[in-house]
């Protein structure tokens, strides 16, 4: 049996912030708490981004009988986007008051770490339902339309 495959516009997309979310986390675990900052920064600014063009582009579209109805994406973007608030906060006030001595930093970095976990988690299950559904469902000139102008790899 032969599986179709899926326009690549979603793939594409996650992989790019994907990529910076784990550049990030290469800051975290070197305890670069600035760098670290700097890059979810830009991370979440581009996620913003990338939410809205779902939102407004793309998610008007779904069809009826769809696997999943536009409001289970929008719930999920909600939580995402709240995740991502507040990863941001504590990692901000880790580059605000860096820990003292190796221990420290040690306990601060895993403490980091735990506290990207729930938001990887999340984002991992949402982007394998875009890929297993509304990359299928939605016309492949529309997602062409809504992901034109965002490029793939750069931030």
């Amino acid at each position: 049996m032969q599986v179709s495959s899926s326009p690549p516009f979603f793939e594409h997309q996650h992989e790019r912030l994907e990529a910076q979310l784990h550049a990030h986390l290469l800051d975290v675990v070197g305890g670069d708490f600035d760098s670290a900052l700097q890059r979810l920064q830009r991370w979440r600014a581009d996620l913003a981004q990338h939410i809205e063009i779902e939102n407004t582009r793309l998610l008007p579209h779904v069809p009826p009988g769809a696997r999943w109805a536009a409001r289970v994406y929008l719930v999920e973007h909600d939580r995402i986007a709240l995740l991502a608030d507040e990863y941001l906060l504590k990692v901000r006030a880790m580059a605000q008051q860096p820990p003292q001595g190796e221990q420290a930093r040690r306990a601060a970095v895993l403490g980091l770490l735990d506290a990207a976990h729930a938001l990887r988690h999340v984002l991992e299950h949402h982007h394998e339902r875009e890929h297993q559904a509304l990359a299928h469902e939605l016309p492949e000139s529309l997602q062409a339309a809504a992901w034109n102008g965002v490029e793939p790899g750069g931030a």
